[in-house]
C-alpha cells in the first residue's frame, strides 16, 4: 500500500540490501585475480617502453655520428683538441690561461670535455675543475657530439632510463652528493677533486676502437723513442672496474684520429654499448654473460638487438703476446660496484672498501666491446673457425667458465687464428 505520508511504497524486511559476505569475497578473488594477470603485463610494457626509449637515445647518437663524419671531413665525433692547440681561455677563471698552449693531447681532450659541459651549465671552475690524469674518452666521448647536435647538458639521451643511479645524478647535476648515492671510489679513474662529473657521464660505453687505436703500433715520443700506442681494457686486479692501459697513454696522435671510412663493416661494428642488460627480465645482467642480452648501436645507425653470445668473442687486449692470436679471449673478474645493479649472474664475491660483501662475475669474453682488428672488425654475425665450429663455454662450474675452441675473425689464419 502506498505510504501517502512519504510518497513511496514501505519496504519489506524481506527485500536484500546490498552483496552477502561470499559475493563479496567473490568479487575480491575476481578483482585479485585480474590484478595478478595485469601486473605482470604492465610491467613488461613499461620495461618495453623503456627499451624503446633506450633504442632511441642509441638511435641518435649512431646518426648523429654519420652527421658529424658527413660534415667533418669523415672524422668520428670524440674529444680531438690536440697538443699545441692554442688553451681555451673564455671562460670564468680560465682568463690566466691566453696565450699559453695545451702539452699534451689528454690535457687538451679534459679541457674540451669541461669547456663543453661549461658552456653548457655555467658551472663555474671552482665547482667544476679539470679533473687530473683524467681519460676522458671512455665515459665522455659523446659531449662533443651532444655539442655538435645542440643538445643541452647533462643529455638525458646519453642515459638508459633503466640506469636509475644516473637518472637520480643528471636530476640533482648540480649538487650529484645531494642524491646521498655512492660516487666510483678514486672518481673511477684515480683522479683527484670534486666528483662533480659524473651526472654528465654516458650509460653507453664508447668502444675504444672508436676514440683510441684499434690497433697497437709504434709512435714516437716527445724524446723521440718509438714507443706502443695505448690499448685500453677494464683492470683485471681492479675488479673490472677502472680502466688500465698497455702502451703509453701519454703519446700524442693516437686519441680521435679515425674516420667513418675506416670501419670496414658499418652494419656489423658497435659504436657503443651499455655494460647492463637491464631490458630483459626482472634483473639486469652483466653485458658479458653470454644469456646477456641489450640493443647494440652500430655504425650504419641501425640499433637491433643481440644476445651477447651471438655476437663475436673479441680478443685479449691486455696481453701483448696474444693480441695475435684469436684463440686467446679477454677473461676479466668484474666486481660489482656500490653504484651498479645488483650483480647477475655470479661466479663468485669481492669484498668493497666499506666491508660489505658483494658479487662478482667471471666473464669469458670481451664479446663486442673488443673487437678483433678494431674498427676493421666485425661485432655480428659471429665468426665461426675451422669446420663452421663456434667456441663455446667449457665445462667445470661457472667460477671456471672460459670459451674454448678457435673462431675466425678478419685478417686472421683460419687454422692458427694468427694475424
Amino acid at each position: 500500500m502506498l505510504n501517502r505520508a512519504f510518497g513511496r511504497w514501505p519496504s519489506s524486511r524481506a527485500s536484500k540490501a546490498g552483496f552477502t559476505l561470499i559475493e563479496l569475497l567473490i568479487v575480491i578473488a575476481i578483482i585479485a585475480l585480474l590484478i595478478g594477470i595485469l601486473l605482470p603485463a604492465l610491467g613488461e610494457a613499461r620495461r618495453y617502453a623503456k627499451m624503446t626509449q633506450c633504442m632511441t637515445n642509441e638511435r641518435s647518437y649512431g646518426t648523429a655520428t654519420n652527421s658529424f663524419a658527413n660534415e667533418n671531413k669523415d672524422l668520428l665525433p670524440a674529444p680531438n683538441w690536440r697538443r699545441g692547440q692554442p688553451m681555451a681561455f673564455d671562460l670564468p677563471g680560465w682568463e690566466s690561461k691566453k696565450g699559453q698552449y695545451y702539452a699534451s693531447d689528454l690535457e687538451a681532450a679534459a679541457h674540451q670535455v669541461v669547456w663543453n659541459i661549461r658552456k653548457k651549465t655555467g658551472l663555474s671552475d671552482a665547482a667544476a675543475p679539470v679533473p687530473s690524469s683524467w681519460i676522458c674518452y671512455i665515459l665522455y666521448s659523446h659531449i662533443p657530439l651532444t655539442d655538435y647536435i645542440g643538445g643541452q647538458l647533462p643529455s638525458p639521451a646519453s642515459v638508459c632510463p633503466e640506469d636509475s643511479w644516473r637518472v637520480a645524478m643528471q636530476r640533482k647535476w648540480s649538487d650529484p652528493a645531494s642524491t646521498g648515492l655512492p660516487y666510483p671510489a678514486g672518481n673511477g679513474d684515480g683522479s683527484l677533486g670534486i666528483p662533480w662529473r659524473w651526472p654528465f657521464s654516458t650509460s653507453y660505453t664508447i668502444n675504444q676502437s672508436h676514440w683510441g687505436p684499434s690497433r697497437q703500433t709504434y709512435r714516437m715520443s716527445d724524446s723521440g723513442k718509438a714507443s706502443k700506442s695505448a690499448i685500453w681494457y677494464p683492470d683485471p686486479s681492479a675488479g673490472g672496474n677502472s680502466y688500465t692501459a698497455d702502451g703509453d697513454q701519454s703519446l700524442n696522435g693516437q686519441y680521435g684520429i679515425y674516420k667513418i671510412g675506416d670501419v670496414r663493416f658499418p652494419s656489423s661494428k658497435t659504436i657503443m654499448s651499455d655494460e647492463w642488460s637491464r631490458h630483459f627480465g626482472r634483473k639486469a645482467l652483466f653485458y658479458a654473460a653470454p644469456e646477456a642480452k641489450a640493443p647494440l648501436v652500430f655504425y650504419d645507425g641501425s640499433v637491433r638487438v643481440f644476445q651477447t653470445a651471438q655476437t663475436t668473442p673479441g680478443w685479449d687486449p691486455s696481453n701483448a703476446g696474444n693480441r695475435s692470436d684469436m684463440t686467446a679471449h679477454f677473461q676479466f673478474t668484474k666486481n660489482q660496484a656500490e653504484y651498479d645493479p645488483t650483480m647477475n649472474p655470479v661466479t663468485g664475491s669481492a669484498t668493497l672498501s666499506n666491508g660489505d660483501k658483494v658479487g662478482s662475475y667471471r666473464a669469458p669474453a670481451g664479446w663486442y666491446k673488443f673487437t678483433r682488428g678494431g674498427l676493421f672488425g666485425w661485432d655480428v654475425p659471429r665468426a665461426p673457425g675451422p669446420g663452421g665450429k663456434f667456441a663455446t663455454l667449457s665445462s667445470g662450474g661457472t667460477a671456471s667458465q672460459k670459451l674454448t675452441g678457435q673462431e675466425n675473425e678478419l685478417d686472421t689464419s683460419p687454422t692458427t687464428g694468427k694475424w
